[in-house]
């Protein structure tokens, strides 16, 4: 429920109340709202052009450290297939490269950490496994099964298993209808193109320099209970149907507390970030102040997978215009000691500010110098970097172009 935006979640809600009676999913999003509407909402294209090697290449420098781990954790994360598996052995992996045992159980460590759940996975039971693993809400015997007695299920031999994990019928049901909801390809949400849009959950308003933030309730999926269908098969006397309505009734309060902690988990993540990035939204500034999932994670004492479950495909509405909520993370540049930290793109605004004012253009090895001066140990190379990406010739080039 977490990783997934409004829309999806929607969809997902109403293929289980389907099977559930007790239960109907509403949500608003049969009426669109446009550009320009009283309440400043918009519909927009979603981006789905992030491939799952970048997504998760994301997340890499956002949580660690440049360190000879990372770049192993970075090689793991090239060598998964489209639907997030790892196909090369230890030892294969071992044979490739210099490194030991133990540094690569580290790498494959933090790299299962990763969201989506499942990826980093050797095979379907270990990416079943890490599903149920990472799910605070998984069925008291979920990860036993796909740990211990995964052939059994495979084979279909439930009474063998039930006699294993000596538990009755209803349980069995309960955690193997889980195992069934997880994902065989984690990854492979991110392989399609398909054109969708999407809504922003959180919406920030600037009143005269004072920021306050709400939640959307435009697009969140309500769940409808069925009080009078729930009240007349409770009446039954038959025990069959009594543990039908037990269960279902389970599977409704499951999702509609999962429902409450998805949004405040989202609501949370949002304050934090708008706390940090005041400026920003107070239009008081372009640039964005450094912001790593590590900060927030801590800070709320969470995990870092899942503050990247949280923001993923998640959207804030500004005054301004509506931004991905990942767009407030920002990595570290490397300062001096002393200095106060400094994201890449205050970085970049420094770049640009010298450039603008230069009285000559400045080399690239110029720039880098005067960031150190100011605190900032950017080589240059990483100078270069930069002002590509801020599509700002080099300065023979801006030279000629003064000259002509």
């Amino acid at each position: 429920m977490l990783q997934s935006d409004a829309i999806d979640l929607s969809e997902y809600l109403k293929d289980i109340s389907l099977e559930n009676p007790l239960f109907d999913v509403h949500t608003s999003l049969d009426v669109p709202f446009m550009q320009g509407t009283r309440d400043n909402q918009s519909y927009q294209l979603r981006d789905n052009d992030q491939s799952l090697f970048e997504y998760l290449l994301d997340q890499v420098q956002l949580t660690m450290r440049k360190t000879p781990l990372r770049d192993l954790v970075i090689y793991l994360v090239e060598q998964l297939d489209p639907n997030g598996y790892l196909p090369l052995t230890d030892k294969e992996i071992l044979k490739e490269l210099d490194v030991d045992k133990i540094m690569l159980l580290d790498a494959k460590t933090l790299l299962q950490q990763l969201d989506p759940p499942g990826v980093g996975a050797h095979d379907l039971r270990e990416c079943l496994f890490l599903q149920a693993q990472a799910d605070s809400e998984a069925p008291e015997y979920a990860e036993e099964i796909l740990d211990k007695y995964f052939d059994l299920v495979a084979a279909h031999d439930w009474k063998k298993l039930m006699k294993k994990l000596e538990i009755d019928q209803v349980a069995l049901d309960d955690n193997i209808d889980y195992i069934k909801s997880l994902s065989g390809a984690p990854g492979e949400r991110y392989n399609g193109s398909d054109l969708q849009y999407v809504v922003p959950e959180l919406q920030v308003k600037n009143n005269g320099g004072k920021l306050s933030l709400a939640v959307t309730r435009y697009g969140q999926p309500q769940l409808i209970f069925a009080e009078e269908t729930y009240d007349l098969l409770s009446k039954t006397v038959d025990e069959d149907v009594k543990k039908y309505i037990k269960q279902k009734y389970d599977q409704y309060q499951t999702l509609e507390y999962n429902l409450e902690r998805r949004i405040k988990t989202i609501s949370m993540i949002g304050k934090v970030v708008v706390n940090k990035q005041y400026k920003f939204f107070t239009q008081e500034s372009d640039s964005l102040e450094p912001l790593l999932l590590r900060d927030v994670a801590q800070k709320l004492q969470l995990s870092e997978s899942t503050v990247s479950r949280a923001i993923n495909g998640k959207y804030i509405q500004t005054d301004f215009g509506l931004f991905a909520l990942k767009h407030f993370f920002s990595r570290r540049s490397k300062v001096a000691a002393g200095v106060e930290s400094r994201s890449v793109d205050q970085v970049k605004q420094q770049i640009k500010s010298m450039i603008d004012n230069e009285d000559k253009p400045l080399s690239d090895q110029k720039i880098s110098d005067l960031l150190k001066e100011q605190g900032s140990e950017v080589a240059r190379r990483t100078v270069a970097k930069y002002r590509e990406q801020l599509e700002i010739p080099t300065a023979s080039k801006r030279k000629n172009d003064q000259i002509v």
